[in-house]
């Protein structure tokens, strides 16, 4: 029997405590073998394996193992080997009983158990050594997460994190956020419900662990299906609360309120990037104004970068969150963030710029009306780098939205320079917004066209049609119209020149003819009829360029393309446009049939209508399957209803510029149009919010005022209402009106005669009524248009001789009245002198 002592030890136990390995192995080789399982007398029961643990003799529990010492052994408390490192912190010996591999000791499901034990001292050791083991040491291997991991580890954290055990939460908390980089946790965490077990730490009112909880949500946000679970455990009020409050969260020294609110805020920003319904929520309880404050009052640029960048997330697509935003007075920091000097400041207000005003008309207004894009020009003007440019430029057209005046607002304030530089770049984004730009600065009715051709804009146009973006390449195509051709059908001179010297003629013919594109086709025929619109020179280069011909645009007069349709008919409308010959060569391509307009002449959509009237008119005289005078009638009639009815400035300000072209057109349709009151119409429009329909009913009425009756009437509105003179004037600074209507109006003028109360001069109809109803009006005006026009026709055929019958491309024949090669004018004789009317 072995002898013990008072505390119930043998020599063994004192050997092994003590680490006397070779007293150990004496003691071992003299009494046998037994002495390796040999307990104390202490009521613990210890073995000498056991006892060496807790003293960390790493020698002696070598020999003991070498020996045979059963690792698997417990003690009276049911504490083996794993437990006492544990509870002494010895990481070295844990080490080593892992590497022996032995099936009877699981290191790691042992540890997970005493980790899970109800005892705090106990979980808390367990919690401590994995948290420690659990780190990633740079330039180490670390075999130990995955294999706890694997023996469930995670289930086990979680449900550690539920109970009510102070100190080895925060434990349990770095572990789990140690092993988040390792497959399948995340998944784990979703499949146990861990959001129902983490949001609610955010909410106790300690708040001890709040840093820990927060960082691993943030590292979870972004995994598929997280979102959905974070909402359903109420994540958004919980992390709104704290961002509210974090002032009185009580957080540790080596912690900064910034380590909070940093992903907090980004956790809001992913969950409304990923679910709509959390965009919906955070509208619908007013927490945006939270976020809103905290923009005001941060001074830390990493936070505000961060939330920049949440709140844009928040506003995408989401108009009710967008004007939440502008309600609670966020533009107003999104400037200040503007006007940074730090680049990712700058870039990251951009963008949220961008989330505020897309889609939003009320938001892009409001933005415009604050200014708030006032840091953005200067900034685009300084900017050399193509990626800021593109930012910044991307942002401004943004603001723009769809609204034509905003557009040439921001066109105007990145200036004619600016938006022609953006021509020569290498981006494709910015040669959209260039070309946009000049488009429709060059469609204002107060011409700016000599601005653009001081530069290089044309050049760099013809070299922008060999783009391989077909949507540059249609942009340039329609830019170069607008600059060659204005309101009214005035051309500019120097741009036609400046396209035809850059060769641009030959691209446009290319286009027209090669491009596998139908909208390309028509858009590139439109341009070119511009182009040589009153232009003799440009007329000669296209007709002796071998690829023209009008049977290309004929032919998609019957295009299953709505749209192509309708341009192919206005091109066909531009070359006609006051040029006999070009009719000619039109008919003698194929010709035109009623069918081409009638359809659109019945549309529902006003614009088409207003396209279809005015091409109609145009080529009335070779539309050989219905009555010229009829035709043009009906054209006028259909602009007149649109003018007196429509609500679209965009529909007002085209049926206007139609109107305009048609007052120095072929004789008879200006009389027609004085004689059924266009003049008080489009006088009406000089009183319109929108500048373009101003525009253009001020060009219309500076030609109608070389028609007497036209004159008259005008003279009489100017008398009624005094402003309508102002607007003319201002809108034909550039082109002469009448100089017999401005000397008489000076005259008046020099007469201080009283203004005219006329009660039938009413601004909100637009129309003198002198009749007893609208209808006998419009009537006696289509009937004046017939009797007008046929005069006209039978004048022609009088004093020319009748033209032979030609064959169509429907095999019809038809007649022609127009005069003949030998008697007409030039070709290209200029359609821009207002007649002069006995």
């Amino acid at each position: 029997m072995v002898e013990v002592d008072d505390r119930g030890w043998a020599p063994i136990h004192h050997a092994a405590s003590r680490n006397y390995a070779a007293s150990v192995e004496r003691f071992i080789e003299t009494s046998g073998a037994e002495q390796l399982e040999l307990k104390t007398q202490d009521g613990v029961g210890n073995t000498p394996l056991l006892l060496a643990v807790m003293s960390a003799a790493q020698q002696t529990v070598e020999l003991l193992v070498l020996l045979g010492a059963d690792t698997a052994a417990v003690n009276s408390q049911r504490l083996g080997v794993t437990e006492l490192c544990a509870m002494h912190g010895h990481m070295h010996l844990l080490d080593y009983f892992i590497s022996l591999r032995r099936s009877q000791l699981n290191i790691f499901k042992n540890l997970i158990i005493f980790l899970d034990s109800n005892s705090a001292k106990e979980a808390l050791c367990a919690g401590s050594i994995i948290a420690t083991a659990t780190v990633k040491t740079p330039g180490t291997s670390n075999s130990w997460s995955p294999s706890l991991i694997k023996e469930g580890l995670v289930p086990v954290l979680l449900q550690v994190l539920a109970k009510d055990l102070g100190d080895v939460k925060q434990y349990a908390l770095n572990i789990l956020h140690n092993i988040l980089k390792y497959e399948n946790v995340k998944e784990q965490i979703l499949q146990c419900n861990g959001f129902q077990v983490l949001i609610p730490l955010i909410q106790e009112e300690q708040r001890k662990m709040l840093s820990s909880v927060i960082n691993i949500i943030d590292e979870l946000v972004s995994e598929k299906n997280c979102v959905e679970a974070m909402c359903t455990a109420n994540a958004i009020p919980a992390l709104v609360n704290i961002i509210a409050h974090v002032n009185n969260v009580n957080i540790s020294e080596k912690e900064s309120r910034e380590s909070i609110l940093i992903p907090a805020v980004h956790i809001l920003g992913v969950m409304a990037e990923q679910n709509a319904d959390c965009k919906d929520t955070i509208g619908k309880q007013e927490y945006l104004s939270v976020l809103v404050s905290l923009f005001k009052e941060s001074e830390s640029r990493k936070l505000l970068i961060v939330l920049s960048k949440a709140v844009a997330n928040i506003l995408s697509k989401h108009p009710k969150n967008q004007d939440a935003f502008i309600k609670e007075n966020g533009v107003f920091p999104l400037i200040q963030m503007e006007k940074s000097k730090h680049k990712v400041m700058q870039i990251c207000a951009i963008n949220l710029l961008n989330r505020l005003v897309e889609g939003n008309p009320n938001a892009q207004k409001n933005i415009l009306e604050s200014n708030g894009i006032a840091p953005l020009v200067p900034m685009l003007k300084q900017s050399r780098t193509q990626h800021m440019q593109e930012a910044v430029a991307e942002a401004l057209w943004a603001v723009a939205g769809t609204d034509v005046g905003a557009q040439r607002e921001v066109a105007a304030r990145i200036g004619v320079n600016l938006l022609v530089e953006f021509l020569g770049c290498q981006s494709h984004k910015l040669h959209l917004i260039g070309i946009m730009g000049l488009s429709l600065l060059v469609q204002s009715p107060y011409d700016i066209r000599d601005t653009v051709a001081s530069t290089n804009s044309m050049q760099y146009l013809t070299r922008l049609l060999q783009s391989h973006s077909e949507n540059v390449v249609l942009s340039t195509i329609r830019a170069i119209r607008h600059m060659c051709l204005g309101v009214g059908y005035i051309p500019h001179r120097k741009n036609q020149a400046a396209i035809a010297n850059s060769k641009g003629l030959n691209f446009l013919i290319a286009l027209m003819v090669k491009s596998h594109l139908e909208m390309i086709q028509v858009e590139a025929a439109h341009t070119l009829a511009a182009v040589v619109l009153g232009n003799t020179a440009n007329m000669e280069l296209l007709y002796n360029s071998a690829g023209f011909s009008h049977m290309h645009l004929l032919r998609l007069l019957y295009s299953t393309n709505e749209e192509v349709r309708l341009l192919a008919g206005a091109a066909l409308a531009t070359f006609a446009f006051n040029s006999f010959c070009q009719q000619r060569r039109i008919v003698g391509a194929g010709g035109v049939q009623w069918h081409n307009f009638k359809t659109f002449l019945q549309s529902e959509q006003e614009i088409h209508r207003v396209h279809a009237a005015f091409q109609a008119t145009v080529l009335a005289r070779i539309i050989p399957d219905n009555e010229s005078a009829n035709t043009s009638a009906l054209g006028v009639k259909i602009l007149v209803d649109t003018l007196q009815h429509s609500t679209s400035d965009i529909t007002l300000a085209l049926a206007a510029d139609c109107v305009a072209r048609l007052a120095h057109t072929q004789s008879g349709v200006p009389d027609a149009l004085v004689a059924i009151d266009m003049v008080p119409v489009l006088c009406q429009l000089l009183s319109s919010t929108s500048e373009e329909v101003q525009g253009c009913a001020a060009i219309a009425l500076r030609y109608l005022s070389f028609n007497p009756q036209g004159e008259r009437q005008l003279l009489k509105r100017c008398r009624e209402e005094p402003h309508c003179m102002k607007v003319l004037l201002y809108y034909s600074r550039k082109h002469k009106m009448s100089p017999s209507f401005l000397k008489r109006w000076s005259h008046l003028k020099e007469l201080r005669l009283p203004l005219i109360r006329n009660k039938n001069a009413c601004m909100q109809t637009g129309a003198v009524q002198t009749k007893t109803s609208k209808s006998e009006i419009q009537q006696e005006g289509i009937q004046f248009a017939v009797q007008s026009t046929e005069k006209a026709a039978a004048k022609s055929r009088s004093s020319n001789p009748r033209p032979s019958r030609t064959r169509n491309n429907t095999g019809q024949t038809s007649d022609l009245s127009i005069s003949s090669p030998e008697t007409e004018k030039s070709p290209t004789e200029d359609p821009f002198t207002p007649p002069i009317l006995s």
